[in-house]
């Protein structure tokens, strides 16, 4: 990550949550999403090593505790996990293969127009994980990083922690919902390039809770930055600066920084490397993305490390070992060319993936990513 050559490729695959739910079925998933004694970490570090992961991502850091006053009832017996219902009328699936699913009493988007950027607390009080799904902070300073000092207890000194972030955008859409926020984006950039700017002190500020937590790297989750939701110039104009401060205060901690952006990014490989960030993750390859990994070897290389890209879905959920084994190894033989490179699914291991395909990349990496 800091461009030295090391001994060997590492390996570092994030696992969706559905997959570590579907791995360690022991696992409840209402403790996880809550990190209810330390289930949440304990989850993502124990597929890190059952699967020789040279690193853990802990993907949303600071869950509170589920708030008992506001359950009515939970129900155990629904297939797909279980569901809690909530006084105020709301609902939360808790599924066993993927992300909780919330469903809300009345619609929560907001129009551009209701909003006062005055009025974004510096502070961050919730993580906004997917969308219509708010994972609350712990109010303690303790619980704001407790997954981080859990996991460095499960994993020990040799195993990188990497924290996490949701860029300033994703609350911006959190509030107004996809459509309404590229709309606001496009009416009203002077408001939204406020909002954005208040977001980013405050998730700034629990990028340096986690720092001072010990984190080793902080990934900074920007789903919407590719090109299926905005233009390379709506990125850099309004974007990207709020990004940047996220990546300064990285920088002043003495931590690397990486942009997880998910789908076709192959227009904006520079300017997300520009914004600062010390490296890149999913660079999705057809037919998810559009990322071919010898062009973005080619084009930031030398710039910035290079995490990804096999093909979640078509190769390692869906190929057989010989195929898999074949990708693998020309990933290793492009990706060692660059600078900084870690084998990893372009995103997250889909949850239905078999544990034996997963398993193949720790010993083809030990086999053929030896410098």
């Amino acid at each position: 990550m800091r461009l030295e050559r090391p001994d060997r490729v590492p390996v570092m695959c994030q696992p969706s949550l559905g997959f570590v739910l579907r791995q360690q079925p022991e696992l409840d998933p209402i403790d996880v999403w809550h990190n209810h004694d330390g289930a949440l970490a304990r989850g993502f570090c124990g597929i890190s090593r059952r699967f020789g992961f040279d690193g853990v991502l802990i993907p949303a850091v600071g869950a509170a505790a589920l708030d008992e006053r506001t359950v009515q009832r939970i129900d155990r017996t629904n297939a797909e996990g279980p569901v809690v219902y909530f006084r105020n009328g709301d609902s939360c699936l808790y599924c066993r293969n993927d992300l909780p699913r919330y469903t809300h009493a009345t619609p929560p988007e907001r129009e551009i127009s209701d909003l006062d950027p005055a009025t974004v607390a510096a502070r961050l009080s919730y993580h906004p994980p997917s969308t219509r799904l708010r994972m609350q902070l712990a109010e303690g300073a303790g619980g704001r990083v407790a997954e981080l000092v859990q996991a460095r207890k499960l994993v020990g000194p040799d195993v990188s922690i990497h924290g996490a972030l949701y860029s300033p955008e994703d609350y911006l859409i959190d509030l107004l919902g996809a459509d309404g926020a590229m709309e606001a984006l496009l009416t009203d950039p002077e408001k939204c390039r406020a909002l954005l700017a208040r977001f980013a002190v405050a998730v700034a500020g629990h990028a340096r809770e986690q720092i001072v937590a010990g984190v080793d790297a902080l990934n900074v989750s920007a789903p919407w930055a590719g090109q299926s939701f905005i233009s390379p110039q709506l990125y850099r104009d309004l974007i990207a600066p709020a990004q940047a401060v996220l990546v300064a205060a990285a920088k002043a901690g003495g931590v690397l920084s990486y942009c997880h952006t998910c789908g076709a990014i192959g227009d904006r490989l520079e300017a997300i490397i520009d914004t600062g960030f010390d490296g890149i993750e999913c660079l999705d390859p057809p037919p998810l993305g559009n990322v071919e990994l010898a062009d973005a070897v080619r084009r930031i290389g030398n710039r910035a490390f290079i995490k990804g890209n096999i093909d979640p879905v078509h190769t390692l959920l869906l190929g057989t070992k010989e195929a898999i084994r074949a990708d693998v190894i020309r990933r290793l033989e492009i990706g060692m060319t660059a600078r900084g490179f870690i084998l990893s699914t372009a995103c997250a291991i889909a949850p239905e993936t078999p544990a034996a395909n997963v398993a193949l990349l720790r010993e083809l990496v030990e086999q053929h990513g030896v410098y």
